[in-house]
């Protein structure tokens, strides 16, 4: 049986996995669903650098005794599991990136994003949240996102896993041609292309399974 870990995306929970986690499970993997720093019963900070995300990853991965997974993410958590796999290559299997917010290479790349998200957003999201999300993780990831990373996009070589990009199309805020721009920096990396919008796994679960599952059942 693999051990298969789902990250949410900023401002969710691990309560989105609930429609595609028994299937997975009844295909023979062990899911996990941890909540990111900042969400639900995880720790809350007095600021969240992306980089705390990849090191409480890691330890819970520690705390569960899991020494190899494969990494399954949404959005967010889709970026913080290129981090654990550039950072600890050895402990993971395979990588599933939904729909990941690709930040800038230098001051004259773009952002991930087609549009900004607009600042009543954030505080609805920290409304709507309140108790379950700390208000501040959305508008500091976002920011952070948005801020050239050339560190992260050198980590990618170092990411050996096989990875599998979803891509949610024109329906989606992302801007969907920097996935590719990943697939070229990991050296095993497909993308493919889902008309789906952002929220794949949740909105279109079919979708999901039907791009995912060949490839988490490929030796």
């Amino acid at each position: 049986m693999s051990e298969l870990v789902c990250l949410h995306a900023a401002g969710s929970g691990p309560d989105t996995w609930t429609t595609v986690a028994p299937v997975l499970g009844a295909l023979g993997h062990r899911v996990h669903c941890p909540p990111l720093l900042g969400h639900h019963a995880a720790d809350r900070r007095p600021t969240y650098p992306l980089d705390a995300f990849r090191d409480a990853v890691l330890h819970d991965l520690d705390r569960r005794g899991l020494d190899r997974v494969t990494l399954v993410g949404h959005s967010l958590g889709a970026f913080v599991a290129t981090t654990v796999a550039a950072g600890a290559p050895d402990r993971v299997d395979r990588l599933v990136l939904e729909e990941m917010p690709v930040p800038p290479r230098d001051g004259a790349d773009g952002p991930p994003s087609r549009r900004r998200i607009p600042a009543v957003a954030h505080a609805l999201a920290g409304f709507l949240g309140r108790g379950r999300v700390d208000p501040a993780v959305v508008r500091e990831v976002v920011a952070e996102l948005r801020e050239p990373r050339p560190r992260w996009w050198e980590g990618l070589a170092s990411v050996t896993a096989p990875t599998l990009l979803l891509a949610g199309g024109p329906k989606s805020h992302l801007d969907q041609s920097r996935h590719d721009l990943v697939a070229r920096a990991i050296p095993d990396a497909t993308v493919v292309r889902l008309d789906t919008g952002h929220r794949v796994h949740s909105t279109a679960p079919e979708a999901w399974l039907a791009a995912t599952t060949p490839f988490l059942a490929t030796p």
